[in-house]
């Protein structure tokens, strides 16, 4: 079950309809039923029953070691706190590693748990932050059940901290119409950038990039700006609608997106792009990096200047270096992620040397500064996105690169694309240009949006500004939305590809 499906929908329903209608003391009891109903539809098909209950196995234990080492960690002390802490933290990342990476040296492989990047991230800034006695351990069990295996967030975030989640579930939630109406404004967004677009683009994308091979040249620069977009619009898409399934039970969920690719520097991107999992990076990692007494000793990463400055730049890169690791565990995430550092620390030293930029740069400098962002972080993809297949390799990742600038030929890029077209949605001209003719529609519509988003709302979340349209345009807008998404169903039933979401495996 996928959140754009349409049994999450009626799934959806029914677990609203229970969640409000039962008494309010057992709202909690609800979720936490359903999100194991839910993980339970996602679990392995094949296999032994330990084989196929063993992600659920893990996610029971995760809950339940790290509920009670919380406790005691609140009700200790000096070093007993600080080890108890330590061995806690490494208990989850170990427990990471061993279904992320060690499973590539198991003879049988491990059954992924789904979800388990996230909620252990979760789980490790609880413990942190409970040890920093920023917040009292939960005393809640079922309410922090449902914190770390909430059916919205569970399989590919936003990742979410317990100091704002937890207060929301040991409080009873009334309904209310005007949040059920911002929760659907806010996953018809959501359908419409993961459906109509991403998945869309997927069909196109998911062709070149599984027989790139056979392409070259313009090709393959297209398709990996094609996938840039893929991307964005479905991650961003399936946040929204995550966000809007919270907001529809009562419950705040943090933005994960803010039009990333209007930013002009790679420090504005990340505070753009996975909102969640960068703000988490620079709270769990980059600040004790910088800051904790037990790394500043540590050459490079964790000495002082002779200023007294933290040794930022070398913190930076590792935290990117980290995130590569983090995403997948092949080599091209980790060269990903190195990709990352680089442009980071290359930024930094930019400021250390120069003057850093002016807060308004002139127009053609803004455009040039963004468009230089989007190329760079694009080019990054072909790792991410070669790096998802099963058989991606590094060379693979730089044959795609070297092989952008062989065969430039504008007539073979559009005969190459048509075919491409022809393989991965429908084989008839007509359709060719029906689809890019869809395509052109619905990407015109999501950079506009997001455009408007990022400079006439001030960031603020585009569904918002519509609701505050007239009754007449703000239906037309939901017409059109619901129209094209259907229309991308009908596509993507209709095509010969399929489409599965990038994230749903971390």
């Amino acid at each position: 079950m996928t959140l754009t499906s349409a049994w999450y929908a009626l799934f959806l329903v029914c677990v609203a309809a229970l969640y409000f209608i039962l008494p309010k003391r057992l709202q909690n009891v609800v979720l936490l039923a359903a999100s194991f109903v839910f993980y339970g539809f996602n679990l392995p098909k094949n296999g032994t029953l330990l084989h196929r209950a063993l992600p659920i196995l893990v996610l029971v234990a995760s809950a339940l070691f790290t509920f009670y080492i919380a406790r005691a960690i609140d009700a200790a002390d000096g070093k007993r706190r600080t080890r108890l802490m330590a061995a806690a933290v490494a208990t989850c990342v170990l427990v990471l590693c061993v279904f992320k990476y060690f499973n590539l040296f198991l003879a049988t492989a491990l059954p992924f748990p789904l979800g388990i990047s996230f909620y252990t991230f979760a789980s490790i800034s609880y413990i942190v932050d409970v040890y920093r006695r920023d917040m009292a351990a939960s005393r809640d069990l079922c309410a922090y059940g449902v914190f770390i295996s909430f059916f919205g967030t569970i399989t590919s975030g936003p990742i979410c901290r317990a100091k704002s989640l937890l207060p929301q579930l040991e409080k009873a939630r009334n309904l209310d119409a005007q949040r059920v109406c911002d929760a659907l404004r806010l996953m018809l967004f959501g359908f419409f950038k993961q459906i109509a677009i991403a998945n869309v683009l997927g069909l196109y994308v998911n062709e070149i990039f599984n027989n790139m091979n056979n392409y070259s040249g313009l090709t393959l620069i297209f398709a990996a700006f094609v996938y840039a977009f893929q991307l964005y619009f479905e991650f961003a898409g399936y946040s929204d609608i995550a966000r809007g399934s919270a907001l529809l039970l009562g419950l705040d969920v943090p933005v994960n997106f803010k039009t990333p690719y209007f930013a002009t520097n790679f420090s504005g991107f990340w505070n753009r792009w996975h909102i969640s999992l960068s703000s988490w990076l620079q709270d769990y990692i980059f600040m004790p990096l910088v800051w904790s007494r037990p790394f500043t000793k540590l050459p490079v990463v964790g000495k002082r200047l002779d200023n007294g400055k933290p040794p930022v730049i070398s913190s930076v890169a590792l935290v990117f270096i980290i995130s590569g690791f983090w995403h997948g565990n092949t080599l091209p995430f980790v060269i990903w992620g190195c990709l990352q550092a680089l442009y980071r620390v290359g930024e930094e030293l930019l400021h250390k040397y120069y003057k850093k930029p002016k807060k308004k740069p002139s127009l053609p400098l803004r455009i040039f500064k963004t468009v230089s962002v989007f190329i760079l972080w694009t080019e990054s993809l072909v790792f991410f996105r070669i790096g998802l297949l099963a058989d991606g390799t590094v060379g693979g990742c730089f044959s795609y690169l070297a092989r952008q600038f062989s065969g430039v030929s504008v007539s073979q890029f559009f005969a190459d694309t048509s075919s491409a077209v022809q393989n991965g949605f429908y084989a008839k001209s007509i359709m060719v240009l029906a689809y890019f003719a869809f395509i052109l529609l619905v990407m015109v519509i999501g950079i506009y949006t997001d455009w408007r988003q990022c400079f006439k709302c001030k960031d603020k979340q585009i569904a918002n500004s519509v609701a505050a349209l007239s009754v007449g345009k703000r239906w037309a807008v939901y017409y059109v939305l619901i129209a094209l998404i259907l229309a991308a169903f009908i596509m993507q039933s209709g095509g010969f590809g399929t489409v599965s979401f990038a994230y749903a495996g971390f």
